[in-house]
């Protein structure tokens, strides 16, 4: 099948890459200048993008660049998409901007897949993601050999902006989850720094094996890559704005805020250890 793809960062780049490896024919654009994944074709707009396909994925950083690139006067997705062309939207924008957004490219003509997904980088070279869904079955099932060539697994949760309300409700938990892991191991190495940390992540895998998994990374320093912290504070903040302000939700929120001040937007959400020690 041949399918746009319309930014190639760090989730982007390997989901195109497997969209090739699938045998499909990938054309792609990025908002700045990048080398093509292998099989990919790189083009000069979304306009062309949407010219040479009939199905189109985004994968940006946040909802003012989706309406920008799918929306603009000029080189906009939209001034060159060919009627019923379906926009397939994958980056994380919260329900209230993937129904503005749905319901402007339906208006102009075209039909709109809320779906984005769960998994940082790792699962997207892996292609073990899941589509968290919301639109039409019918369309989801259509091109359903896409969403396999990238995820595990695709869930349709209903209409457009379910996928997105379980988005952010997925991320909420995850960084809730390693907040509360930070604070847990920190305690470990005020209380009793000879502990194996290793040992302690072996026994909280039953009950939470994302925690266990970043425990060593908690504990020490964690590196740059896999789920950002500042993707996964951009994330809080739309909780925020879209649940509204709840008690749990908004002391990891600000945890998120003090990693950011602390210089540490580049580097994996386990740096939230360091950020509670970091605190008097």
């Amino acid at each position: 099948m041949d399918v746009g793809f319309i930014g190639l960062g760090a989730m982007g780049r390997p989901m195109a890459d497997n969209l090739a490896q699938a045998g499909h024919r990938v054309i792609a654009w990025n908002r700045s200048p990048v080398e093509a994944p292998n099989g990919v074709e790189l083009v000069d707009s979304a306009a062309t993008v949407g010219e040479q396909t009939n199905v189109a994925i985004v994968m940006v950083s946040a909802a003012d660049a989706v309406e920008e690139v799918v929306f603009a006067e000029r080189g906009g997705w939209t001034t060159a998409a060919k009627p019923g062309s379906v926009l397939i939207q994958s980056s994380t924008i919260g329900p209230t901007a993937a129904q503005r957004i749905g319901a402007r490219v339906e208006e102009a003509g075209y039909h709109f897949l809320d779906a984005p997904v769960s998994g940082s980088v790792k699962p997207a070279e892996n292609a073990q993601l899941v589509i968290l869904g919301g639109g039409d079955p019918a369309l989801f099932e259509r091109f359903q050999s896409l969403f396999d060539a990238i995820s595990k697994r695709t869930v349709v949760f209903g209409p457009i902006g379910s996928g997105s309300v379980a988005k952010l409700a997925v991320n909420g938990l995850l960084v809730s989850v390693i907040a509360a892991a930070a604070e847990s191991i920190s305690w470990i190495g005020e209380r009793d720094p000879d502990m194996d940390v290793s040992t302690f992540a072996s026994v909280i895998e039953r009950i939470s094996p994302l925690a266990a998994a970043r425990a060593m990374s908690i504990a020490s320093d964690a590196q740059v890559g896999g789920f950002a912290l500042r993707q996964a504070a951009k994330d809080m903040e739309l909780v925020g704005e879209e649940f509204g302000s709840t008690e749990v939700m908004e002391s990891v929120r600000e945890l998120t805020r003090a990693g950011l001040d602390l210089g540490f937007a580049d580097l994996d959400v386990s740096c939230l250890g360091a950020v509670v020690r970091e605190k008097p």
